[in-house]
């Protein structure tokens, strides 16, 4: 079994360390708070190809001393710890992958220690402390989240760069922006976004619940949360009025569903814009036309599940409906990569001025 402990004497060193350490130098050091989660093992298994990187450590409360892979049989065999015992300066670069309402605090351990935070829970994702309080009503340090730069990569690149606090976006508003996003920036949408969007069951999380187990989810499609219920929709309008540039940004009426499915998202989103069938498309392609994690497909296919499942990558369709002005959008995402694990070693990337597809 590989143990993650690493030697907390040796605390001053930095990422360039010698061999005593047992830490290959030139590597960045990562821990990973909140390992036995779908998205903190999904970040383990990725993150263990990465050559710039290596694992110092990987925690659990309730799972510490033993391996991850008596959570997840296809995960790394490393030994979890407790997060009491791992210290912030033993690190470069942490991953908190810890549920809503439980992490503001210790991003700011970690900041103060100088350390780079990717946040993969709802925390810092709304920078309206108002909007925070009446979606997720979780405690968090005033401020904290205007200090995040907000990780949806393709379109924040340059304030993530800069930053060291990120805070990655949720899976569905991640797979809507996608999709929407080039048409958003081109400030010629009307009325409302309709956005219809399905997800496999591991968006849930690993804790079993009565709707997600196998006799309930199997053979099955389930609405839950329609119309403006949902705690991404408020996510989801923020980055609409961000991309637009304005406060006055079309509302968004979104209908999730989960699907019978391990992981991948769809959304088939129906827009109303001023511009040509063909105005659109080219837009889509310059927007994307160099993206490496970005496939737009040709005129007359859609996106689906299979183009996507296991790897970073979004799929999106463009299709006109004719007689109208509206155009519906189909994008897909691996929920736990692109929508979660993966942007998120993508956003690391990018802070450390690595190769983006690096470990992806």
């Amino acid at each position: 079994m590989m143990s993650c402990t690493y030697q907390r004497t040796r605390t001053t060193m930095n990422r360039h360390t010698d061999s005593s350490t047992h830490i290959t130098p030139s590597k960045w050091r990562v821990g990973v708070l909140g390992a036995t989660g779908m998205t903190g093992t999904e970040l383990i298994k990725q993150l263990q190809h990465h050559d710039a990187c290596q694992i110092v450590y990987a925690t659990s409360r309730g799972s510490a001393g033993k391996s991850l892979q008596d959570i997840d049989p296809s995960a790394p065999d490393i030994t979890l710890q407790s997060p009491e015992a791992c210290a912030p300066e033993d690190v470069d670069i942490a991953f908190i992958c810890l549920p809503h309402g439980t992490t503001a605090q210790i991003t700011e351990r970690y900041l103060k220690h100088n350390v780079r935070v990717l946040d993969l829970s709802g925390d810092l994702r709304l920078t309206s402390e108002r909007l925070h309080q009446t979606t997720y009503g979780t405690p968090r340090p005033e401020g904290l989240a205007k200090e995040a730069a907000y990780g949806l990569t393709e379109f924040n690149r340059e304030q993530i760069k800069h930053s060291k606090l990120v805070s990655n976006p949720g899976c569905y508003p991640t797979c809507s922006m996608m999709g929407l996003a080039p048409l958003i920036q081109s400030k010629t949408v009307t009325g409302t976004i309709v956005i219809n969007a399905v997800s496999g069951i591991s968006g849930a999380g690993r804790s079993p619940k009565a709707g997600t187990h196998f006799c309930m989810a199997y053979n099955d499609v389930k609405p839950y949360k329609v119309g403006r219920h949902h705690r991404h929709v408020p996510e989801i309008e923020q980055t609409i009025s961000r991309l637009a540039e304005t406060q006055e940004s079309p509302k968004v009426i979104f209908n999730p569903h989960t699907v019978p499915v391990e992981r991948g998202m769809l959304a088939t989103i129906t827009v109303e814009t001023s511009l040509s069938f063909q105005e659109v498309r080219a837009l889509y392609e310059e927007a994307y036309g160099n993206e490496p994690f970005v496939r737009l497909l040709p005129e007359g296919r859609q996106a689906q599940l299979r183009a996507i499942q296991g790897t970073n990558h979004t799929v999106i369709g463009l299709h006109e409906v004719e007689g109208s002005q509206h155009i519906v959008i189909t994008s897909a995402i691996d929920n736990l990569l692109k929508g979660a694990a993966g942007q998120a070693i993508q956003n690391m990337n990018v802070m450390l001025g690595l190769p983006e597809t690096q470990g992806l």
